[in-house]
């Protein structure tokens, strides 16, 4: 039965769509004027709704009506904030009135002050009304409900841009004969083939009546020097032998639809047509079991650098992808599963190891210091692999004993939760079959269920279209007798579409309508923040004992955001850097970081970027050459100053093995000091650690150094994380350290900092609580950690990013700093500039948090403040 909507509930969801779409862009425009994120986050969340409000059908609109009055009604409380509004939404009526351009700013103007005063508001009705609004979004585009669940049936092939099962086999068979390398084999080796990139996309290419493949093939096996690019064209009409006519004995074939010219490349003669790299893409054409080279050329459409591709895998434990990538990437993949699943393209396993990313140039032309090579989540390739001997993975498992039957269905389901999470899995490889499908099922299923772990990636259709697979279940008629029959297959084949491939589609279009053409290199830092801010989630229902981890994780996600502003501004200074003129230009802040080592087999540190801003390794504690770290600790700290002060000099000296040998390790304390002070000439040392009385050595060693420099050098420590238990430690309490205590991502100072002393200077902290950052070679991917040492990290490398900063005020030609500013390497002037730059907490307690100091994004006017500051 059709569901009807009164007329005038219809107008009222008309109507609610123009306010939406009107409120948004003002909020928009405000938002990027006034650079408010919270305006622009709800000008991009408003958009959102409305766009939901578009895509929902009858019955959904239906299931929302209720819902309208009071998404009207908190839309128009914002408008007029913070005065209260009369019924029935007059500020709304009124900015969507057509009148006269005067009345229509007037209206503007009032709804600009409302969005303006709400934006600067208590922060727990920002928060309560972006988790309403996304909840409404949600709830607006949620796909595969039960009720509305199509009877899965063969002849349900879904109307999607598809071609016949010929071109398929007919691309394998013909690569898998042409693919040997024949010029290895004579120098030696043993029979090899030239490494093989599919490129995988969203849309089909058609070329005169063609589907067209790209291919990358690596000229030689033995080196990754070059990547040829290589178009195949295979027509969607089988070509038989009645259908060519060959003329001459070179290099004319007339087919049905036209003339083309061609050479014929025989099996083991690839070679021959790699080797003279050409420098323009060469266009192929396969019929029957032939390949053939056309005589017409094109230009180089797939610009790659040399060296080995990256698999997903990787990619995952060392760069950082956008909800946006993540998006396309999984719509990429999904719709090329749908695209090769009945093919021989799949007897090879599909995995975060199989699908791989070239590495290539930016796009703009542009280069950074940091990104010689870097990789586009939008060009994703399939690894092409022939191994003779060994059995294609199967699509269906009839054994006994298991749980889940599709393999195949499950390796997608795989890829699209790591995608989604940003992080790769201990998967079972057993070899067992059976086995590794109840394991892996097992996990998948649990991890699709969790709410935790999915970071700012709230999509919950994404999770429902994981989950809508891993269905024991999949259909109406899965008997051991006809599961391999054709119409069994292609039951799956339409349910990969119908509960994936158009979720996903559907999901990428709603949240980010404009082009996925365009998208910028992975970032290898943090992640960087999108249109707006994440949605703030509800809590879900937890046993009793999971609260204390959900709160745990939620604080990690908020410490993450916390830092990704700090990255948004290191990009900010690198911009800086790059209009300010080389001449006079100062090097690069160096931090001595002295803790328990570093691991230089840690995730993190496989950066090449990274490991070249690591300028030296001294182990004052055991003597070894190579860097070490057995505990963790130092790898956590020196990663949190790499990621707050990207283009600073690193040099880590293990000065301890852990907190339970710092007792006995003064001696090394002091060497390391000097080994800084003297050998790297350090401007930052940083101390995450602390003594419960002075060291009369280490005061003395910090006292000399102060004498030498002339006390042009900053000391951080760690206060205390013992609370009102214990007096601040040494040698955060030496009058030369700066002492740091621990704060959350909102500047709430911890309870387990030690008391402020009432007749004692101002305190300073900053971010410590349950920050991620490196660890152990052993764990995959980071770790949150809390306390004084964590935040003294994060402030040496504020301190850092900022001397940086001076640097480029001093050879700026728009500003140039005065000479006074050199008191910034001082303790007394960087004391000085975090009180400019810090949040006054209460009770002496300063939160230095860098985003309000460059909130303007004018260097000129953030060098003056820097300036003020050190006056004097």
């Amino acid at each position: 039965m059709a569901t009807e909507i009164a007329i005038a509930e219809v107008e009222e969801i008309e109507f609610a769509k123009k306010a939406l779409s009107r409120v948004a862009n003002i909020g928009a425009e405000l938002g990027r004027r006034m650079r408010s994120s919270v305006a622009g986050s709800l000008g991009a969340r408003l958009l959102v709704a409305k766009a939901s409000l578009d895509c929902a059908d009858a019955e959904e609109l239906v299931r929302l009506q209720r819902r309208i009055p009071k998404l009207l009604n908190d839309l128009e409380r914002i408008c007029g904030w913070p005065e209260p509004t009369d019924s029935g939404c007059p500020i709304l009526h009124s900015v969507l009135h057509q009148g006269t351009d005067r009345s229509a700013r007037r209206a503007e103007d009032r709804v600009q002050r409302g969005i303006s005063a709400w934006a600067k508001g208590p922060l727990l009705v920002r928060q309560t009304y972006f988790q309403n609004l996304d909840q409404f979004s949600k709830r607006a585009m949620a796909i595969g409900d039960e009720q509305r669940q199509p009877k899965r049936k063969a002849k349900e092939i879904p109307a999607i841009d598809d071609y016949p099962p010929h071109i398929n086999h007919s691309l394998y068979s013909v690569m898998l004969a042409h693919s040997v390398c024949t010029c290895i084999m004579d120098r030696g080796y043993t029979k090899s083939r030239h490494p093989a990139r599919l490129r995988l996309r969203d849309q089909l290419v058609k070329v005169d009546g063609c589907i067209a493949f790209d291919m990358l093939l690596c000229a030689k096996p033995d080196t990754w020097e070059y990547w040829q690019d290589v178009q195949l064209r295979i027509s969607l009409k089988e070509v038989t032998k009645k259908s060519l006519r060959i003329v001459g004995g070179d290099s004319n074939i007339y087919t049905e639809r036209k003339m083309a010219r061609f050479r014929m490349i025989k099996p083991g003669s690839l070679c021959q047509l790699l080797e003279p790299r050409p420098g323009a893409r060469i266009d192929c054409q396969i019929q029957g079991s032939e390949l053939r080279q056309l005589h017409e050329s094109s230009p180089i459409m797939q610009h790659v650098l040399p060296g080995p591709s990256v698999s997903l895998k990787n990619i995952l434990n060392t760069h950082r992808l956008s909800n946006r990538m993540k998006l396309v990437l999984a719509n990429i993949v999904a719709k090329s599963f749908y695209q090769y699943y009945d093919s021989p393209w799949m007897d090879s396993k599909w995995s975060s190891e199989s699908i791989h990313f070239l590495p290539q140039s930016r796009i703009d032309g542009s280069t950074t210091e940091t990104d010689e090579k870097v990789f586009y989540a939008s060009r994703p390739y399939f690894v092409v692999e022939f191994e003779g001997g060994k059995r294609p993975f199967p699509e269906y498992c009839d054994s006994f004993s298991v749980i889940y039957r599709y393999p195949r269905l499950l390796s997608l389901c795989t890829i699209l939760m790591e995608i989604g999470r940003g992080k790769t899995f201990t998967w079972n490889h057993d070899e067992s079959l059976e086995c590794s499908l109840n394991a892996n099922w097992n996990i998948v299923k649990r991890l699709a269920d969790s709410h935790r772990g999915w970071g700012d990636f709230d999509y919950a259709d994404y999770q429902k279209a994981i989950l809508s697979c891993l269905n024991p279940q999949l259909s109406d008629k899965g008997t051991a007798e006809n599961s391999q029959a054709e119409s069994e297959i292609d039951i799956r084949k339409t349910i990969i579409y119908n509960d994936i491939v158009l979720p996903l589609e559907r999901l990428l279009k709603l949240g980010f309508s404009e082009s996925t053409r365009k998208l910028d290199p992975i970032p290898i830092e943090a992640r960087q923040l999108g249109v707006h801010e994440p949605a703030i989630q509800a809590l879900p229902t937890f046993n009793p004992e999971n609260i204390a981890n959900f709160a745990q994780d939620r604080e990690a996600d908020q410490s993450a955001r916390w830092l990704d502003q700090i990255l948004k501004i290191n990009s900010y200074i690198n911009d800086v850097s790059r209009r300010c003129t080389h001449e006079g230009k100062r090097r690069a802040t160096r931090v001595a970081v002295l803790d328990t080592g570093y691991d230089d087999e840690a995730v993190f540190f496989q950066v090449p970027a990274r490991r070249r801003r690591i300028r030296q390794w001294k182990d004052f504690y055991g003597d070894l050459g190579d860097p070490i770290d057995e505990t963790g600790h130092g790898s956590h700290t020196a990663a949190l100053i790499m990621k707050v002060a990207p283009t600073a000099d690193i040099y880590i000296a293990r000065v301890t093995k852990s907190r339970g040998t710092l007792r006995d390790c003064a001696p090394q304390i002091a060497k390391a000091i000097w080994w800084a002070v003297d050998e790297c000439e350090a401007d930052v040392i940083s101390m995450s650690f602390g003594f419960s009385d002075e060291i009369p050595l280490i005061s003395k060693t910090i006292n000399e150094v102060h004498l030498q420099r002339n006390n042009k050098i900053l000391f951080f420590a760690a206060a205390s994380n013992s609370g009102g238990n214990r007096k601040e430690m040494f040698p955060a309490s030496h009058d030369s350290v700066i002492s740091i205590r621990e704060t959350n991502s909102n500047g709430a100072f911890s309870d387990t900092n030690p008391p402020v002393d009432r007749l004692g200077p101002a305190v300073f902290g900053t971010l410590g609580t349950q920050v991620r950052s490196a660890w152990l070679r052993r764990v995959d991917g980071e770790l949150p950690k809390s306390g004084s040492s964590v935040a003294t990290a994060i402030a040496a490398g504020i301190a850092a990013m900022m001397l940086n900063f001076a640097n480029l005020g001093f050879c700026s030609s728009k500003f140039v700093l005065p000479t006074s500013a050199n008191r910034l390497w001082t303790r007394r002037g960087m004391l000085a500039l975090f009180a400019r730059m810090s949040e006054d907490m209460g009770n002496r307690c300063f939160f230095i948090s860098p985003m309000r100091f460059f909130s303007d994004s004018n260097e000129v006017a953030s060098w003056i403040a820097m300036a003020d500051a050190l006056k004097g």
